[in-house]
């Protein structure tokens, strides 16, 4: 059986064939070097914006270990020791800084609250640890950790 294009029909088709398989264009290559810059333009910024969170996330584990070795030593107290007296919602400040990894300024201040008035008949110490500091990014950040003291029996 004869192809009816014949030999000038072959031709063309090897023609527009070999036409496409030469390569990209000039506006095609300028196409895809735009999406490609676009891209990587976005990936940049998402990585300057981890190496912030990831440098605000070590200052809050920071403070969180600051706040519970505070929650730990105050716990550790005799029941009437001075620490564990009744600072009347006021917040009682250390006044040493600690000096972070990063040069970070943390500052630690403790609140105890009884749950009564006489020192004879209190039960129930509550204690709160705030730990503040400054970063490079936001300003006046701090953790704050909550606990109770039960008296108990012999004490």
């Amino acid at each position: 059986m004869r192809d009816r294009r014949g030999k000038r029909g072959l031709d063309v088709v090897n023609h527009e064939r070999n036409r496409r398989s030469k390569g990209l264009t000039l506006v095609e290559m300028m196409v895809a070097m735009i999406v490609l810059s676009i891209g990587l333009l976005g990936v940049a910024g998402l990585q300057a914006r981890a190496i912030t969170e990831g440098s605000g996330g070590r200052h809050l584990s920071e403070a969180s270990a600051m706040a519970r070795n505070r929650i730990e030593e105050l716990g550790r107290l005799a029941w009437d020791a001075t620490d564990l007296d009744d600072s009347g919602g006021a917040w009682v400040v250390d006044p040493t800084p600690i000096d972070g990894l990063d040069g970070v300024a943390y500052t630690v201040s403790d609140r105890i609250d009884w749950d009564n008035v006489d020192p004879a008949v209190v039960q129930l110490k509550a204690i709160e640890v705030r730990v503040t500091w400054n970063d490079e990014k936001r300003q006046n950040r701090q953790v704050l950790l909550s606990s109770a003291r039960l008296r108990e029996v012999d004490e």
